[in-house]
């Protein structure tokens, strides 16, 4: 009896977790209206838009685009003429030279800029104490000796003082060796070359605006506003001063240093995000008269800082590898000076090139609207004006 009901009692309790075996557990499948994270790969959508985002993406871009432009390019013609010699220091100028010569520019008188360029050059012969004594060494007889043929050029053909211009190379550059006698009379030479700018055509690349084409809606703070308007006449050009110092020279003549020309390359680089860059390079003299084969050929302190200005100009553009359209020069005489005339300091500062930056003026293009009046007062505003909200009285 006892067994039998031991025996009931299990499979009482045996039954409830029969029944739960058999019962299996469903569950619902996911579906709409249940709740389930978002997985972070996916992008949100913004309600409220950044600004900054709006900016990047929705405003206008600039794009760069293959274009042509005309720009300036310097013909040096060499060879035209036989170059001039020299023995014991007093040239040997052909008159069938100097017909050739004028016959030639005559005949190229429709070319830009057409200026005529004496290279002098010297053998490797140690000079006498007497020439020793006068030019110190053959760079300073090779000077003299292009000096001669520019000055006699010059008188002969009747060129303005921007029409002639010289350098000189010593016994750097023979023709011939320099160990016989028949070779050294080659070397002592002056070169005779034409030159001459021309306008040709050259692949360049332009920024374009390209405009978006959603409008967008800017919520703005009250602001003073002027209408901006460019001054009638004048180019839409900047202008940076003094971020090279100015070039002095001697009185007998300009030599450039590679650290100038290593200044102006920085200061190029400096101006790389500008649009059509050109140096500008304005000569000054001090005021001595000049006398003797300065004042034949300059005539007076205009001509001669515009000559010295453009040695300066070409010295860089060979050095720079610069387009001729990239670089101006202007002379102003003795009219600015930074010292006293009247003492060998003064003279010398006043002797000098100054190198100036021109690029096109940020806002080259005013659009209708009044925009945020300009807030430095003390900036240098080359072209570029405002009219105040309550007018001019």
């Amino acid at each position: 009896m006892s067994a039998r009901r031991s025996l009931l009692i299990l499979l009482l309790f045996a039954a409830p977790f029969a029944v739960a075996a058999d019962n299996t557990v469903d569950e619902t499948p996911m579906g709409k209206v249940v709740e389930r994270h978002l997985s972070l790969d996916e992008p949100f959508m913004q309600w409220v838009q950044d600004p900054d985002r709006v900016d990047a993406e929705l405003s206008d871009t600039i794009e760069m685009r293959e274009g042509l432009a005309d720009g300036l390019e310097t013909t040096k013609l060499t060879g035209l003429v036989p170059a001039i010699y020299f023995e014991s220091g007093v040239a040997r100028i052909p008159d069938e030279t100097v017909a050739s010569l004028g016959e030639i520019l005559a005949s190229m008188r429709d070319r830009m800029n057409l200026r005529l360029h004496l290279v002098g050059h010297a053998d490797s012969q140690r000079l006498s104490p007497r020439l020793a004594e006068i030019y110190v060494d053959n760079m300073g007889l090779s000077r003299e000796r292009a000096g001669e043929v520019a000055e006699y050029m010059q008188t002969a053909l009747a060129l303005p003082a921007e029409g002639v211009s010289y350098s000189w190379h010593g016994d750097t550059q023979p023709v011939t060796t320099n160990e016989t006698a028949a070779g050294r009379a080659q070397n002592r030479r002056v070169e005779v070359e034409v030159w001459y700018d021309e306008v040709r055509q050259k692949a360049t690349l332009e920024e374009v605006l390209v405009e978006h084409e959603v409008q967008t809606i800017k919520v703005c703070r009250m602001e003073t506003v002027c209408k901006l308007r460019y001054v009638e006449g004048h180019a839409r050009r900047a202008r940076v001063q003094n971020l090279i110092a100015p070039l002095h020279f001697q009185a007998e003549g300009i030599d450039v240093p590679d650290q100038f020309v290593e200044q102006v390359r920085e200061g190029l680089g400096n101006l790389a995000d500008k649009q059509n860059v050109v140096i500008k390079l304005v000569g000054h003299t001090d005021a001595l008269r000049l006398s003797g084969r300065t004042a034949r050929i300059y005539g007076d302190h205009a001509g001669l800082s515009k000559a010295r200005a453009r040695r300066v100009a070409l010295a860089l553009q060979d050095e720079l590898e610069l387009p001729t359209d990239m670089l101006l020069s202007d002379g102003r005489g003795a009219e600015k000076p930074l010292g006293s005339n009247e003492t060998v300091q003064g003279r010398a500062l006043n002797r000098r090139v100054e190198v100036e930056f021109w690029y096109d003026d940020p806002l080259q293009e005013l659009p209708d609207e009044p925009q945020l009046c300009p807030g430095d007062a003390g900036a240098e505003m080359v072209t570029r004006v405002y009219d105040p909200p309550w007018g001019h009285d």
